[in-house]
């Protein structure tokens, strides 16, 4: 991420001028923050902030009375009676910076903070941070958080914390090989689109009872988001969002969607749209629970052309082909000379609707039949390289050679 790199080397020319850079940086405006045990709702004055915590304006105990505790202040009939903090509790904070209205759900970020300390000037709270999360990395953005007045650098830096953070909870200690996409110089369109699957997908599951305890495994995560951030469509970036979504659950993380990311990111919006058609189409009828076959989908050349947007029949048969080289419909296109292109047959196979489901969102266990068919089409449809001749030269050395 080009400006990420532009921010370091900014921070490094600040440090080789000053003799001694203050830890902590205090806040002039434009950043409120949010507190509480549950939900944070009860907003606070920031008196300052560094990359290991925060100070809050607010009141903590009154010493006098040791284990009693009292309100900060007279609520109005009907809110709650906020109480001071302990110090050790585990407190949820929410940093909010003023902006476009219609940006307000991206100028902020929530994280996890316990109560370190109470002083003349507030409560201490320290950042607790997702295991592994990259301390340099954490200080630059913390740095920009406070010191950033542009509203597009602000906004990068509160995208880039957001994902950090989703990826660290999603992750734990693993989340590098993911957190690493956002300084590989992406183009801005491609970090766009990653910062929105990742963004939707945190939305999601935040719906979930289970959200804190949802875990993923970080080489899907990392495909999921590299891959899908060539996504430029609406269609296919939902795709994407979906499958994040089913590759996220409390169990023990496993890397079985892997195989629906490399089938994914080898559909065009109009394959996809095709698949996606005759899935609705066939699901229609299908049981809750039990053995499934899809129902026949077939289109005249009026339904497909509508489908696709092509009045090329040719164009469209030909897609219909590589969805089924690609497993995911059942029946070859027949391009059988001289015949009219008459009908178009799109039923989707059981792969195709397990691809359908868990890009929608879906979780559950998948046939291991159907994954090592999905992985012998992609070996026969998108052989590896051959390998270089010259990959395993070893120069020959003569035997008069090692006598000189």
């Amino acid at each position: 991420m080009v400006w990420l790199s532009e921010l370091k080397r900014t921070f490094q020319r600040l440090g080789e001028q000053e003799v001694q850079r203050p830890e902590r940086w205090p806040v002039t405006g434009g950043l409120t923050a949010f507190y509480g045990l549950q939900t944070p709702s009860t907003s606070a004055p920031i008196k300052d902030i560094s990359a290991t915590g925060i100070q809050l304006g607010i009141q903590g105990p009154l010493e006098p009375e040791v284990g009693k505790f009292v309100t900060l202040k007279l609520q109005k009939h009907g809110d709650p009676i906020q109480k001071p903090l302990e110090v050790g509790q585990l407190v949820n904070l929410k940093l909010q910076r003023e902006g476009d209205p219609e940006l307000s759900q991206e100028l902020q970020v929530t994280l996890q903070a316990r109560v370190a300390r109470h002083d003349r000037f507030g409560v201490g709270l320290a950042f607790v941070l997702p295991p592994g999360l990259d301390a340099e990395l954490w200080d630059v953005l913390v740095r920009g958080l406070v010191l950033f007045t542009d509203p597009v650098q602000v906004l990068e830096v509160f995208r880039t914390l957001r994902t950090i953070l989703f990826l660290g909870r999603l992750c734990q200690s693993r989340a590098k090989e993911a957190i690493l996409l956002l300084g590989q110089h992406l183009h801005q369109d491609r970090i766009a689109t990653l910062f929105r699957i990742a963004r939707t997908a945190e939305n999601l599951l935040a719906a979930d009872p289970d959200a804190d305890r949802m875990r993923a495994d970080p080489t899907v995560v990392a495909s999921l988001l590299r891959d899908g951030s060539w996504s430029y469509d609406e269609l296919t970036t939902k795709l994407w969002e979906g499958l994040f979504v089913s590759s996220c659950s409390v169990d023990e993380p496993d890397d079985v969607n892997q195989i629906f990311v490399d089938l994914l990111v080898h559909l065009t919006p109009r394959q996809a749209g095709i698949l996606i058609h005759a899935c609705e189409r066939a699901l229609v009828s299908a049981p809750a629970t039990g053995d499934f076959t899809p129902t026949p989908v077939v289109l005249s050349p009026d339904e497909i052309t509508k489908l696709t947007g092509i009045n090329d029949l040719s164009r469209n048969a030909t897609d219909l082909a590589y969805l089924f080289n690609m497993g995911l419909i059942q029946n070859v296109f027949d391009f059988t000379s001289y015949r009219d292109f008459d009908t178009f047959d799109i039923t989707p196979s059981l792969l195709g609707i397990e691809l359908y489901r868990h890009c929608h969102g879906q979780r559950g266990k998948i046939d291991p039949q159907l994954v090592a068919a999905a992985r012998e089409h992609l070996t026969v449809f998108f052989p590896p390289p051959l390998p270089s001749v010259f990959e395993n030269y070893t120069p020959f050395v003569s035997d008069s050679a090692d006598e000189k």
